[in-house]
């Protein structure tokens, strides 16, 4: 039989003897010692700084195989870091968590261009000198900043667009215009809004271009007509125009997917602004209870009281006919 036994390392003045020696016993025990260093809790915007290292480091000795959702979640506390440095309300925060970055890469000796973004000095600074690391968790978090992604947002925006490792191999670079064109060539080509006949001489007709898109410059009238101005066949015209439609359809989808987000925040703060109103109702009700059961109480007292006195008074008057 074998018996293991797991303790972590605690520093002591003076050796402690086991109480029980397993071994003079002929018992088999295996020891396993946590040297995981611990992690305290940030007490300035250096210490978290220099928390979050911490972190990395643990999670690139321990973690990185078997935990990206540890990574994730370093990933959105340097997120955090940038946001408050840059957006919070305070500007004392903003300026503290400044001045802490440039304390820290003072200290780490980190050098940055002067076109370096203030997110990839954050990045660097918790997850260190692996420049193609730095690059890509950069691009991953600008691209986050880009579309307004909020912090509690941020893992599930990692995980749509394919992960880190998606962020490394290019994955959520900014698609070329062909690219972008291409998503939508179909789409469009099944889209009829109305058919559109112009006089040949004036558009230059061209057989080789039927069956193909073309670019119609317009004019929007008041009337809510379109006022045609020329046709452009042009295959680079044809796809700017597209990669152009693709852009529109992602801005707006981001716009309804933040309003949504807005609307859910703005739903949660009057919930909890209701519980709160209820909660303080609840409580002045409680105390007007409480205060009317004391009234209630020295009233009965009072009455008491009186009831007394003239119980008393009564029978002074009684004793003194008697002695009369």
């Amino acid at each position: 039989m074998q018996t293991t036994v797991a303790f972590t390392p605690v520093a002591a003045s003076t050796p402690v003897a086991p109480s029980i020696n397993l071994n003079s016993i002929a018992h088999a025990v295996n020891v396993v010692t946590d040297t995981t260093p611990p992690v305290s809790a940030p007490t300035a915007p250096i210490d978290e700084l220099k928390s979050l290292e911490v972190a990395r480091i643990s999670w690139e000795t321990t973690e990185l195989a078997a935990s990206n959702r540890r990574l994730y979640s370093i990933l959105v506390q340097a997120y955090t870091y940038y946001r408050v440095m840059k957006k919070d309300e305070k500007d004392e925060v903003r300026k503290q968590h400044a001045a802490a970055l440039e304390q820290f890469i003072a200290e780490r000796g980190y050098i940055f261009t002067p076109s370096s973004h203030d997110m990839t000095r954050v990045v660097k600074c918790v997850f260190g000198v692996d420049r193609r690391r730095v690059s890509s968790y950069s691009i991953a978090l600008r691209e986050a900043l880009r579309q307004e992604i909020a912090a509690a947002d941020l893992v599930e925006f990692l995980e749509i667009n394919g992960g880190v490792e998606q962020i490394r191999m290019g994955g959520t670079k900014p698609l070329s215009a062909t690219k972008r064109a291409a998503l939508v060539k179909d789409s469009v080509l099944d889209t009829q809004l109305g058919t559109v006949k112009f006089d040949p001489l004036a558009i230059g007709a061209d057989a080789d271009w039927t069956d193909k898109q073309v670019v119609i410059i317009a004019t929007y009238l008041p009337t809510g007509e379109l006022q045609a101005n020329a046709v452009v066949k042009h295959e680079g015209a044809v796809n700017a125009a597209l990669a152009a439609y693709h852009s529109n359809q992602q801005a707006k989808l981001r716009a309804d997917a933040k309003a949504e987000r807005d609307y859910l925040r703005e739903v949660e703060a009057k919930a909890k602004a209701e519980q709160a109103a209820k909660d303080a109702l609840a409580a002045a009700i409680e105390k007007e209870a409480k205060h009317a059961k004391r009234m209630e109480k020295v009233a009965a007292e009072r009455a008491e009281a009186e009831r007394k006195a003239k119980s008393l008074a009564h029978a002074n008057t009684l004793l003194e006919v008697v002695e009369a």
